[in-house]
């Protein structure tokens, strides 16, 4: 009986311990979120001079996506991009971030950060997005036949594009996006955040309240 009974306050001191440990772990978090909560939205972890950006920008809404281009979440999710571009392209700054956890993500960073020198990102992402079913299917992956889906980008030229992918720039772009991702608590992608403030839902009726309520505030 008496052992039954430090095996039970065993536990219970074990569950007690847990869920202080918990709460403190918890805490932390949303301090850490009230504090970024009040950082620059235009500035370090969210933008970095190096940042890709689309938009003009004309109520100085700041849209940040960290994207893994092999994420197939991420290529779901850009016909909602695609959209909110659309629809509030002069509103907002949409800001491209990566957060390569893929086996090939970081090659295809290369080549869309190469893309980005001859004025062909948007286009040469969602090239890479329409045919991630063949060069990114995870049962068996085949990287080569990216470069059919980068033939058809109008404009782009591949030689060039190749020789860019070597820019010693791409990693370091990288890394710092790795680094500001981690400073941010991002683990997935896509993540989104609207002038500091994450999206919790990953639909366009969610960001499109998200952004409307920054833009009419």
């Amino acid at each position: 009986m008496k052992n039954k009974s430090v095996v039970i306050f065993a536990l219970v001191s074990a569950i007690a311990i847990f869920v202080a440990a918990t709460l403190a772990y918890n805490k932390v978090k949303s301090d850490k979120k009230e504090e970024l909560a009040v950082t620059d939205p235009n500035a370090v972890p969210y933008v970095r001079e190096h940042s890709m950006s689309l938009g003009k920008n004309e109520k100085n809404i700041t849209v940040v996506e960290f994207l893994d281009p092999e994420c197939e979440s991420c290529a779901m999710f850009s016909s909602v991009v695609n959209k909110v571009l659309y629809d509030y392209g002069d509103e907002i700054k949409f800001v491209v971030r990566y957060l390569p956890n893929h086996r090939n993500s970081a090659y295809v960073v290369r080549i869309l950060e190469a893309a980005r020198v001859q004025g062909k990102y948007k286009e040469t992402l969602q090239a890479v997005f329409d045919s991630q079913p063949q060069w990114a299917n995870h049962n068996n992956p085949q990287l080569h036949l990216i470069w059919s889906a980068l033939v058809n980008v109008d404009g782009l030229n591949l030689e060039q594009l190749k020789a860019d992918m070597n820019n010693d720039t791409c990693e370091t772009i990288m890394q710092l996006d790795i680094e500001d991702a981690n400073t941010l608590g991002v683990r997935g992608t896509p993540t989104i955040f609207v002038n500091g403030k994450e999206l919790e839902t990953l639909s366009y009726p969610a960001f499109k309240m998200l952004l409307e309520n920054e833009i009419y505030k």
